[in-house]
Parts: structure tokens; C-alpha cells; sequence
């Protein structure tokens, strides 16, 4: 459940999503989805274009995103997958970077 406060800033609920913490399945690391894409997936050109995969900041090892819990059907995968891809995309069109390594 969102705040008022959040929900005036432009929050929402797969924004909660994208920064709840999970657990390298591999490594045992706690990280965010968001924290992922903006510092294991950086140029990485599928990062931008809906990847459903999340990438452990601190080992590099890749998996789905369905597979760790943070969403509960395929559709809800491609959704939050679009929403974090479609931050990004907008952060590098509004600074002007490019997304490949």
C-alpha cells in the first residue's frame, strides 16, 4: 500500500516492487531490482529493451526475475520488466547516454 505522500510524487506499486529487496540465489546477495538495472545490467542493451532477467551486482550471475518471488505470473514479469526498462530508457534519452557497454 502506498502513502499519500508517495502516490504525489508519482509512486506506484511496481515502483515498490522494483526496490524490494531480494536474495542472489547464487551468492546470498540483498540488492533491488532498480539497483540491479542501474549498476550489474548498465550497457547492457536488453536492459532497456524489457529483459526479465535481474543480474547479481556482486557475482554477475543472471536470472529470471519470476524465479525469486518478486512477481507471481509471466504477465506481471513482462509488466514490471517494461516499467524498470522504460525508467532507464528515459534516463538515458533525458542525459543523453548511451546504454551500451
Amino acid at each position: 500500500m502506498l502513502s499519500s505522500c508517495l502516490e504525489k510524487l508519482g509512486g506506484s506499486p511496481r515502483l515498490l516492487k522494483t526496490t524490494r529487496t531480494l536474495r542472489c540465489p547464487k551468492c546470498g546477495f540483498e540488492f533491488s531490482i532498480f539497483y540491479a538495472r542501474a549498476v550489474a545490467c548498465r550497457g547492457c542493451p536488453e536492459a532497456i529493451l524489457g529483459c526479465e532477467y535481474t543480474r547479481c551486482p556482486r557475482c554477475d550471475d543472471e536470472f529470471p526475475i519470476n524465479q525469486i518471488g518478486v512477481t507471481s505470473s509471466k504477465k506481471d514479469t513482462r509488466e514490471l520488466a517494461a516499467y524498470t526498462s522504460q525508467i532507464f530508457s528515459s534516463y538515458y534519452e533525458d542525459f543523453g547516454e548511451n546504454p551500451s557497454r
